[in-house]
């Protein structure tokens, strides 16, 4: 069987399977946004991420953009968990007729985003490759207990988001199919200059409530059906609370593009959470404190799956290895 019959999600089931763990892995590989490790007096956490030019930087993407995505996407799962970085690390696959001044404008993009959200780069690897590929770490911090866990949901909580979805997605399909951006330079910019949600993530982790989350860069309907199958409940999810933003809706619009595809084609690195419900207004009151938003979608209720508007919805997401 090929890779790409399995998929991305059972072949990393399977390949995590049976893996050596001892009592300092708290959450090993496979089983959240980042493997959580007893640390002292606080845990460890810890996410790698890899990235190909033919995959996930499109036709024109400039090199310092290239850089921030790499870090970005690293530093978001960190986030997801409400962890505090501490360091990043880079290893590089490159061509060897890969343009040195190029090459260096890769490194000032990560390096910018390591600088905004202090984790500094400090150390990796540079290997001969056929194409462009960049592998990061993250490393972070964050006091026991406080993790916000994929499988923290309970029955009765409320469910929310960090911010609108879908800008990004529709800015990865203008330059996939090289339209002119127009008046749509802000869903471009959505998926070029993208952020980690690191202080919303650490203001809900602070308040050590048992917060269940993710990012959603594999997408909405996907992060929700995870959340719930790791919880073993269902995310029941309103419409139209989900923010999607104006430019987004009105390109939609004007291109026909379903809203469904907005809300499960990922790129978007706000976070789900799922908050008690007693604790709601106090969580989002920490989070609108620390210079974000939350902004409520739906509840947690029992059974399985995702339902949005009480139907059921297909919660596959994004596949690494089934993109064309």
């Amino acid at each position: 069987m090929k890779a790409s019959e399995l998929g991305e999600r059972k072949l990393i089931k399977l390949l995590t399977r049976g893996l050596y763990k001892n009592p300092r892995v708290l959450v090993g590989a496979g089983e959240d946004d980042a493997a959580l490790i007893s640390f002292g007096e606080k845990e460890l956490v810890a996410k790698s991420d890899i990235m190909f030019r033919s995959t996930h930087f499109p036709e024109g993407m400039k090199p310092e953009a290239i850089g921030r995505k790499v870090a970005v996407a690293n530093i978001s799962d960190l986030a997801a968990m409400g962890a505090s970085p501490l360091a990043t690390l880079f290893s590089f696959g490159l061509p060897p007729s890969f343009d040195v001044s190029e090459f260096a404008r890769i490194i000032k993009g990560i390096n910018a985003a390591c600088l905004e959200y202090d984790a500094p780069y400090v150390g990796g690897d540079t290997k001969k490759a056929k194409e462009l590929s960049i592998c990061g770490i993250a490393l972070g911090e964050i006091g026991r207990g406080e993790a916000i866990r994929r499988c923290n949901a309970r029955s009765g909580d409320v469910v929310a988001v960090t911010g609108k979805i879908g800008d990004a997605a529709l800015g990865l399909e203008i330059l996939l199919k090289g339209m002119k951006t127009g008046r749509y330079g802000k869903l471009v910019n959505a998926f070029l200059n993208p952020s980690a949600r690191v202080k919303e993530g650490r203001a809900i982790a602070q308040c050590n409530i048992g917060a269940a989350g993710m990012d959603i860069t594999d997408g909405l309907f996907f992060s929700a059906g995870e959340i719930a199958r790791m919880s073993g409940v269902c995310l029941s999810l309103d419409r139209w609370s989900i923010p999607i933003s104006k430019e987004a809706r009105k390109f939609a619009e004007e291109h026909n593009v379903k809203e469904n595809y907005l809300l499960n084609n990922g790129e978007d690195y706000e976070l789900i959470v799922t908050i008690k419900r007693e604790k709601f207004e106090e969580v989002r009151s920490k989070v609108e404190d620390a210079g974000g938003s939350l902004i409520q979608i739906g509840n947690v209720i029992k059974g399985k799956g995702v339902l949005i508007d009480g139907r059921r919805v297909k919660t596959a997401g994004y596949d690494s290895l089934n993109y064309p």
